[in-house]
């Protein structure tokens, strides 16, 4: 099924290029539409809460049913589609307008994890999917869309969020009706999974991993939800869409090299390192001055976030026995979910009652806890899978 891999890779786009525009640009797309920063932010908390609600739902659906991985993530990508269209034709009714978007918020954050679990899948049954290769790709994407939003919103205003969403969709939609799963995937042929109580008691230390984990994502979606906002106290606000975008770039070289790094280290010594440049990139977009100091901070990805979540994809894919790969593919999904939603709820309050040094400050001493509880949690590697 060579065809899988190119069908992949053009999934990865669709899904990080759709963050690019809806999540990178909801705060002043709801901003646009008259709402607060904090009613914003509370907004996209709930949203990011159903999310990580639906997630685990979904994957004892998939456990205990015939329901596919490759369902639910067409279910979500239409989703998406079908509320992104919508937008447009909602803007006299403000609270339409964010329900709808809201809805949008939470199947596109359905969509990683469950992705993630069917390219783990693919590569345990042979599959040559370079998974490092494809979320790059996912990256590129991620910040070309970005930059692009950026342009639109400054020449139609908010209203290109929606639009320019829905367009993205589309190949989305089409990439994963065409890819074909893998049996091990499919309820009747698949080993009986764990159920979550006996999932999390077999697994103590790598839940305590996940704690860790929410915490560094904590800090990562604080940056990326309230860049307009960093991106203003640092000179100019227009300055998110590049600092976005150079952040998305420069994790390029690690996703597309990553395969020939694990060859000389295993991926629990690069999710350790990850971890460190989490929290450098948040004390660097405080430390440093002006636009140009942002821009510099964005720098400390490649060694963050980029690494970061490939390794993490692979670790998971590694220690989880086959059996239960969604369900610990999809809880690492869910960490980020958490990180999201609680950088959510409280990014725009930080903001709107003290300041924008002040959130980077809470953000650095939460970042910096979530680094240690990775470092204790993280266990030893001797061969990744997928990887010779």
């Amino acid at each position: 099924m060579k065809r899988n891999a190119p069908l992949y890779t053009l999934m990865q786009a669709g899904i990080w290029g759709a963050y690019g525009i809806v999540f990178s640009y909801a705060n002043r797309y709801l901003v646009g539409i008259g709402l607060s920063d904090t009613r914003a932010g509370l907004l996209l908390g709930v949203a990011t809460a159903l999310s990580f609600a639906a997630q685990p739902l979904l994957t004892a659906v998939t456990d205990r049913t015939g329901l596919r991985v490759r369902q639910v993530l067409l279910l979500a990508s239409f989703g998406m589609l079908l509320c992104s269209a919508a937008l447009p034709f909602l803007r006299s009714a403000v609270w339409l307008t964010t329900l709808a978007y809201a809805a949008a918020c939470v199947f596109l954050q359905i969509l990683p994890s469950f992705s993630n679990a069917l390219a783990m899948a693919s590569i345990r049954a042979g599959e040559r999917i370079n998974f490092g290769v494809s979320r790059g790709i996912g990256s590129v994407s991620f910040g070309v869309t970005a930059q692009i939003t950026n342009w639109g919103i400054s020449r139609f205003g908010v209203s290109f969020v929606p639009i320019f969403a829905a367009g993205i969709c589309v190949p989305l939609l089409l990439s994963v009706a065409l890819y074909r799963e893998q049996s091990s995937l499919v309820g009747a042929k698949r080993e009986a999974a764990s159920g979550a109580l006996a999932f999390v008691r077999n697994h103590g230390r790598y839940m305590l991993f996940l704690i860790g984990t929410t915490l560094l994502y904590i800090g990562h979606n604080a940056l990326s939800n309230t860049m307009f906002r960093i991106a203003e106290f640092k000179g100019d606000g227009n300055a998110q869409g590049t600092a976005i975008m150079l952040a998305a770039l420069v994790e390029l070289p690690v996703m597309f090299l990553f395969v020939k790094m694990l060859r000389r280290k295993q991926c629990d010594f690069w999710l350790k390192l990850s971890g460190v440049f989490f929290t450098l990139r948040i004390a660097l977009s405080l430390l440093l001055p002006g636009i140009w100091g942002l821009y510099a901070a964005q720098l400390a990805q490649i060694l963050g976030f980029a690494l970061f979540a490939i390794a993490s994809v692979y670790y998971v894919g590694t220690i989880i026995p086959a059996r239960d790969v969604v369900k610990g593919q999809t809880y690492l999904g869910a960490s980020n979910t958490v990180g999201a939603l609680v950088s959510l709820l409280i990014s725009g309050t930080l903001v709107d009652r003290f300041d924008v040094r002040t959130l980077l400050l809470v953000m650095i001493a939460i970042s910096a806890v979530g680094m240690l509880l990775v470092f204790a949690a993280t266990e030893r590697v001797e061969q990744t899978v997928g990887v010779k």
